[in-house]
């Protein structure tokens, strides 16, 4: 129930889809998809833990429905194709011991951490075509930041350069930054400084002015997404150096200090993916039985955005909602003028109002 595997495909890449098959339980997924007129089979699985041998023999007689198609198969086996190489060394290791201890865990890299036994693991791979191996030229494990599990990227030649290009569209996030506010009313100040007003034409002021706007958040935004870029590298480098060292000399010191980097990696992390929804600009999204946080963030917030808190009042001020009904309805039972009795009183004595004599008010006391 709690697991699922996606293929996701990077938007502006120029492909075809002609036919997705999704596994039992969630546990498979293939995608048949045509790049530059070549048939290409994307499979992405999760397999069972401790081992089922008969998944990956159901997996294998669907793959073989297709015959003479490149295949690129990904995923989390939780298998260790090799006992000898996919594994750690179950001896502690330090620093001071030999190059022969330490020279396994130094040339070669694990994709899975087991804190309660210590020991490092590879269960995932990418098993491709013999046909496709001459045009993959680079294969890494990355770092192993947010997950137990550490990403491990494939780059295809076959692939590169086929984005197309983006047209640039504001980041309309951007204006809710104090800054980015002051910038513009800067910007928009000095070109009318070096730009009058008379004799100009309005419509061509008005295209100058976005031009430059737009140069200048461009910049605004590219120098903001470098420094981000910069912080995220650097923190990928950090956990990457942390977890060389841990797995020479484990430490509880060191392990939680590794925590704290992670955190604050999947910290940006959660912004990126965060203004990517924001991009879309969906109200509702698909999700299993169990939604993400930040799924449950983003609907909440959508929630309180519709909420009235604040309203104007007469003199043009936004006030808390409660305050202002209390106001109103304070003026609206309260008399505005000030009432004399006594002034009252005798202009109601200097009236003359006619009475009814006695033979009226019989009249009118008969029965009808």
């Amino acid at each position: 129930k709690s697991g699922g595997v996606a293929i996701l495909i990077k938007k502006n890449i120029p492909f075809t889809e002609l036919k997705v098959v999704k596994g039992e339980e969630g546990r498979a997924i293939r995608l048949l998809l045509e790049i530059m007129s070549q048939k290409m089979l994307l499979v992405n699985i999760y397999a069972p833990v401790g081992g089922d041998p008969s998944f990956f023999h159901r997996l294998n007689s669907k793959l073989q429905q297709f015959p003479n198609i490149p295949i690129v198969m990904g995923g989390d086996f939780n298998e260790a194709l090799d006992l000898q190489l996919d594994h750690s060394l179950k001896t502690k290791l330090h620093v001071s011991g030999t190059n022969k201890a330490i020279h396994p865990l130094i040339t070669r890299d694990y994709t899975f951490f087991l804190h309660r036994h210590n020991s490092y693991s590879r269960l995932d791979y990418f098993l491709i075509s013999r046909s496709l191996v001459g045009d993959t030229f680079a294969t890494d494990i990355e770092v192993r930041s947010i997950s137990d599990h550490a990403p491990i990227t494939s780059t295809h030649s076959g692939v590169c350069g086929l984005e197309t290009s983006k047209s640039w569209h504001l980041n309309v996030s951007l204006l809710r930054l104090p800054e980015v506010q002051l910038l513009i009313k800067e910007i928009i100040a000095d070109f009318f400084i070096c730009n009058l007003r008379e004799n100009s034409d309005i419509g061509l002021l008005w295209d100058t002015l976005k031009a430059v706007l737009r140069g200048r958040l461009i910049s605004f935004a590219t120098n903001r997404k470098r420094n981000r870029q910069k912080r995220t590298v650097e923190l990928e480098q950090e956990i990457k150096d942390k977890e060389l060292a841990l797995k020479l000399n484990f430490s509880l010191e060191s392990f939680h200090a590794l925590q704290f980097l992670k955190y604050e990696y999947n910290k940006i992390i959660s912004q990126n993916v965060e203004f990517a929804l924001f991009r879309v600009r969906q109200s509702y999204f698909e999700a299993g039985e169990k939604a993400s946080k930040l799924l449950a963030y983003c609907l909440r917030k959508l929630t309180s955005s519709k909420t009235i808190r604040l309203i104007r009042s007469d003199s043009n001020k936004f006030l808390d909602i409660n305050l202002a009904f209390k106001q109103f309805y304070s003026k609206l039972y309260t008399t505005k003028s000030m009432v004399n009795i006594t002034e009252v009183s005798d202009y109601l004595a200097s009236i003359n109002l006619p009475n009814l004599n006695s033979e009226d008010r019989d009249l009118l006391e008969t029965p009808i």
